[in-house]
């Protein structure tokens, strides 16, 4: 193990700062009370991209810039560790892209993720760390042996006995980071750890709050030689200080900003002048802004950075022009809306974001970009930032991983391969029957001349579809009981095991909530068609029976589900044109008593599925779009799929217990509609239940071809379930 010589200037043990050097990449790490924000590349695409993480869940929002000074929020991703007391950026993965690291000192984790991809969460990688309570990190490039263009990481840990905080260095050999090379006993608790700039162009060098019992030290250190060398310090000042580094004169020289969250006092150091190891900072200045400062930052200007401060709880901001001599002087405020506070911000190119969010909520829900505009600046974008619901996104690369797996086990290859299969869900007794439809080409919507034909058939065209499986029946109850009820489907495990792994991955998966009555409306469960789910609880049964069996299912398509209806045929119904042969086919109003009834008790079509015409209507993944042209224009001819935009209408398909025959044609369509949910008391209404429509089902399908996690995401999660 290499050790490393403490630096110990005027009595303190400078730790971190003492023996780090930094990598290239600068990504500085704001924090409040709740959140921590910070910009870097992420994507690799030259622009700075934003992320907002949250103390409390570990969950963070990814903002990816657009060429067009907007940002493309995501949805919450996780880390799987909680009460976050550090937050770091660096380069663990691609020497050209910023990851996100984070550690907890409670829950004694840390972790590195890959954010490189806005279409799919990767997973948080955990790092294995021996010393107790790691609350501090910081991403490094620490030279020698095995130094690579990857960045290394520093941690504190601070509840080791007897000495309570230590210093870690670990090295990052291809992106797995395990491998302790120098530890070292630390005098003081480093906070705020960042990588900074003393001058424009010039070396990034380690930098933080060493806080004692009554103060704190901000110390600059550079490790780039064969010995550490202290670059600059900042005593006496409060231990739990924070800083930033600005260049308000719009010099290469920068300024050295310091401030106690709650208290009114901004102090500043000018760096009068500054080497590639060493620097002379200018004495404190301090200014009185007159309210207690919640978070202070630089933000980009005319000619040098202005001044972005929150005061108070968020109540407000200001934006000061300011030179670091003289007073600092208003030129903008900046006010939340009516009921709300400002969360934080972060400076971003030539613009800034602001967040903010009600005045009870735990984290930001929105932003307002700001730009300079010559005399003062322009609020551009105002939106949404990403959701902190919960989400299960972060299953599907494992999902996916172990539907590869399982092709490869079933040896299936072609189309040739398909063949009908009976599978049990993993835990249970239940089964399901899955039929190989054919690929093929075929006329989908219906010809002007037929009875009964809606002006939505319309116009005709070719579609060509690649093979897939298709459920034999309609789901039943017996299925989607064992994803409504979480508790009765693992009691089960204890008479049926299966594997951890199949467990943990599935048990992710988001489920419905309980309904407010019994779904059934008594018209029978056993053997009979669950009903009143809504599209996106179809999609996340799909999504949890893929992590329970290793098989790709999903809804059908609109014209994957009038191909297999039709299962070659080119008349009203799979049968034929005459609707007098309907009840032997299917369950309609004329024969239906007003209920669903026990699935597979009518004839099958040419293909073998069975109730394609009547019994309960069967969601698919397509919005509704009442005239197939503007369908063909978006999605084209082959495997088409027109992609859920907005809550309402979504394609139903089959035609139900409670229609008329010409509703059950095989050309025949449906799109949903709010006041399927009338009845739900709840507000906002259920994402999980239509409860006005009692007619609606579902059937899966597993198509041959599996397609990226990227597109995996999108079949199971529509991004629109909310009214």
């Amino acid at each position: 193990m290499m050790h490393l010589k403490p630096i110990v200037p005027r009595g303190l043990a400078l730790g971190l700062v003492a023996w780090v050097g930094c990598s290239a990449a600068l990504g500085f790490v704001y924090e409040t009370e709740k959140e921590f924000y910070a910009t870097g590349d992420f994507d690799g695409d030259g622009r700075q991209d934003v992320v907002v993480v949250d103390r409390a869940t570990g969950k963070y929002r990814l903002g990816y810039a657009q060429a067009d000074g907007t940002f493309k929020w995501l949805d919450n991703r996780v880390t799987a560790i909680k009460d976050l007391t550090g937050v770091t950026l660096g380069h663990f993965f691609d020497p050209k892209k910023d990851a996100l690291g984070v550690t907890a000192a409670d829950a004694n984790k840390v972790a590195i993720v890959d954010v490189s991809n806005p279409g799919q969460p990767n997973p948080a990688v955990p790092v294995p760390f021996e010393s107790l309570g790691p609350a501090t990190m910081l991403a490094v490039d620490v030279g020698g042996e095995g130094n690579t263009p990857l960045d290394d990481l520093f941690i504190e840990s601070i509840y080791n006995d007897p000495d309570p905080f230590k210093g870690s260095l670990l090295r990052n050999e291809g992106g797995k980071i395990e491998k302790v090379i120098a530890e070292q006993t630390m005098q003081r608790q480093a906070t705020r750890a960042n990588r900074i700039a003393l001058k424009t162009g010039g070396p990034l060098f380690a930098a933080g709050i060493l806080s004692g019992d009554s103060d704190g030290v901000f110390a600059v250190a550079d490790f780039s030689g064969s010995e550490p060398q202290t670059v600059a310090e900042v005593p006496g000042l409060p231990k739990n200080t924070a800083f930033a580094v600005a260049h308000f004169r719009g010099q290469p020289e920068a300024e050295l900003m310091f401030y106690q969250p709650g208290e009114p006092k901004l102090q500043v150091a000018l760096v009068e002048s500054t080497s590639d190891t060493s620097a002379t900072l200018g004495s404190l200045k301090d200014f009185d802004l007159g309210k207690p400062i919640k978070l202070a930052l630089p933000v980009p200007g005319e000619k040098g950075d202005q001044l972005l401060v929150l005061f108070g709880k968020g109540d407000s901001a200001e934006v000061y022009k300011f030179d670091a001599a003289s007073a600092p002087a208003p030129v903008q405020s900046i006010a939340p809306r009516q009921g709300e506070l400002l969360f934080g911000a972060a400076a971003v190119d030539q613009q800034f974001v602001v967040f903010q969010a009600a005045d009870y909520s735990k984290f930001a829900t929105h932003q307002q970009v700001y730009h300079w505009a010559g005399i003062t600046n322009a609020a551009a974008a105002f939106g949404k930032i990403g959701s902190m619901a919960d989400n299960d996104d972060a299953t599907v690369p494992d999902i996916w991983k172990h539907i590869l797996a399982t092709l490869d086990q079933e040896s299936i290859k072609s189309a040739a391969d398909m063949k009908p299969y009976t599978n049990t869900i993993p835990g249970t007794q239940v089964t399901y029957v899955m039929v190989p439809i054919p690929g093929g080409e075929f006329e989908m919507g219906s010809p002007e001349s037929e009875p009964g034909r809606k002006p939505d058939e319309g116009p005709q065209h070719k579609v060509k579809i690649s093979p897939f499986w298709m459920a034999r029946f309609e789901l039943t109850w017996n299925e989607y009981e064992l994803f409504m009820y979480p508790d009765d489907e693992k009691k089960l495990r204890v008479e049926y095991p299966t594997a951890d792994y199949l467990n943990k991955v599935s048990d992710a998966v988001t489920r419905p909530s309980k309904p407010y009555t019994e779904m059934s409306f008594g018209m029978g469960r056993d053997g009979y068609p669950a009903i009143c789910m809504t599209q996106h609880s179809a999609n996340k049964y799909c999504h949890w029976l893929s992590a329970k069996t290793g098989h790709f299912y999903r809804l059908p398509t609109e014209a994957e589900w009038e191909y297999a209806c039709r299962a070659g045929t080119t008349t009203a119904y799979s049968f034929g044109d005459d609707a007098s042969k309907l009840a032997e086919y299917g369950w309609f109003e004329d024969n239906g008593d007003f209920k669903y009834q026990k699935v597979g008790k009518k004839k099958p079509n040419p293909w073998g599925l069975y109730d394609m015409h009547g019994n309960v209507w069967e969601w698919c993944l397509d919005q509704y779009v009442d005239n197939y042209a503007k369908v063909v224009e978006k999605t084209g001819n082959v495997d088409p799929w027109y992609k859920a935009m907005m809550p309402y209408p979504h394609v139903v398909r089959g035609g139900s217990y409670d229609d008329p025959a010409d509703r059950l044609r095989s050309a025949a369509r449906r799109g949903s509609d709010r006041s399927w949910k009338m009845r739900d008391p709840q507000l906002p209404k259920s994402i999980w239940w239509h409860s006005d429509a009692p007619w609606v089902g579902i059937r899966i399908v597993r198509p041959l071809n599996v397609p990226s996690p990227e597109m995996l995401q999108k079949y199971w999660t529509s991004g629109v379930e909310k009214d």
